[in-house]
């Protein structure tokens, strides 16, 4: 058994059933009922027009971050949040439009406080 799998199974430990079904659907290790297309073992690679997702686990939220129509003085992101438990689709919750920077600085934040990016949820 790997360190990386030694990790996640201590994570596991004391864990219910529902969080540990979580925490194999973030971090790829096999489950004993199929979850949604997310099974990557790697970073998903970049997607064309800037489109990225982000998932947590422990809230049980997808978001998708989107370009958005752009006006002559700024440009726009379009962020969608989802509560998700696997194995259900996504339910959108929230919509809103940010300027590109601040959904950059966002995304970076959300990476640094335990987020981690994942390809599109099947829905």
């Amino acid at each position: 058994s790997s360190p990386f799998k030694q990790r996640i199974r201590h994570r596991e430990a004391g864990a219910s059933p529902r969080q540990q079904m979580l925490c194999r659907a973030v971090f790829c290790l096999p489950s004993p009922h199929p979850l949604p297309r997310y099974r990557a073992t790697h970073e998903p690679p970049e997607q064309p027009g800037g489109e990225g997702w982000l998932v947590s686990a422990e809230q049980q939220k997808v978001v998708q971050f989107k370009p958005d129509a752009s006006t002559v003085h700024a440009q726009w992101v379009a962020v969608r949040t989802y509560n998700w438990i696997p194995p259900n689709p996504p339910v959108p919750q929230t919509r809103r439009r940010m300027l590109r920077h601040n959904a950059i600085e966002a995304w970076n934040t959300m990476l640094k406080t335990g987020w981690r990016r994942c390809s599109p949820p099947v829905r």
